[in-house]
């Protein structure tokens, strides 16, 4: 029996993806994610299990989506196309390895990384702003990618490779980026995020520069 208060979910490939579905922030499999137990593939975590946060210690995952996306949809939606951090890339050795997210999945930068435009010594970029601020970051021309997210009960920071990243916002233009099934599991776990007022209470843990800022970055 499936627990009405988490769920895990798998959308084939088969099922068309818009082209806004690289609004989404997701992460790819071989991805290696902190977890209490120690570091596993994000592909092989399940609603339920328990994660290693920068901001609330251990957290369980509520919800885990996947989506299969063919070479052809990826051919016809160029920006789709994943976004390849290479080792290191990030600074201090970070990511600990090659990393492959979607085009809007963002990255903390700490410190000196981050945008003294806004302020903070903490801030996300999504990856797609990185490709022409930082070297060994650009688009993977691959065929068909799968995109794996997973959800707590907060925006956390997640360590992943390495590297310090975001578990999955609901935000307005992400719920539209799922498919329907998907947005159905989620509403069903978090009934308030079916609402505009809902998903903007589900705030984000850190703030995001404009892509007119991120050159200051690097």
């Amino acid at each position: 029996m499936i627990d009405p208060q988490q769920r895990t979910s798998t959308e084939a490939g088969r099922t068309p993806v818009p082209a806004w579905s690289s609004r989404v922030c997701c992460f790819t499999p071989g991805t290696i994610v902190a977890t209490p137990a120690g570091e596993r593939p994000v592909e092989d975590l399940k609603a339920g299990d328990a994660i290693v946060t920068r901001d609330h210690g251990i957290q369980k995952i509520r919800w885990h989506g996947r989506k299969d996306v063919s070479s052809a949809l990826v051919a016809k939606a160029p920006q789709l196309q994943p976004v390849r951090i290479g080792a290191g890339a990030l600074g201090n050795g970070l990511p600990e390895r090659d990393m492959v997210v979607s085009p809007n999945h963002r990255m903390l930068l700490v410190g000196r990384q981050a945008d003294p435009c806004l302020q903070d010594d903490e801030v996300l970029v999504a990856a797609r702003h990185l490709v022409s601020a930082s070297k060994g970051i650009g688009r993977l021309r691959a065929g068909g990618v799968s995109y794996i997210h997973f959800m707590c009960d907060k925006h956390e920071i997640v360590r992943a490779d390495g590297v310090w990243t975001e578990s999955f916002q609901p935000s307005d233009e992400a719920i539209k980026g799922l498919g329907s099934a998907q947005r159905t599991e989620i509403f069903e776990i978090f009934p308030n995020l079916r609402t505009s007022t809902g998903r903007a209470a589900y705030v984000a843990a850190r703030k995001s520069p404009r892509a007119s800022e991120v050159a200051v970055l690097h």
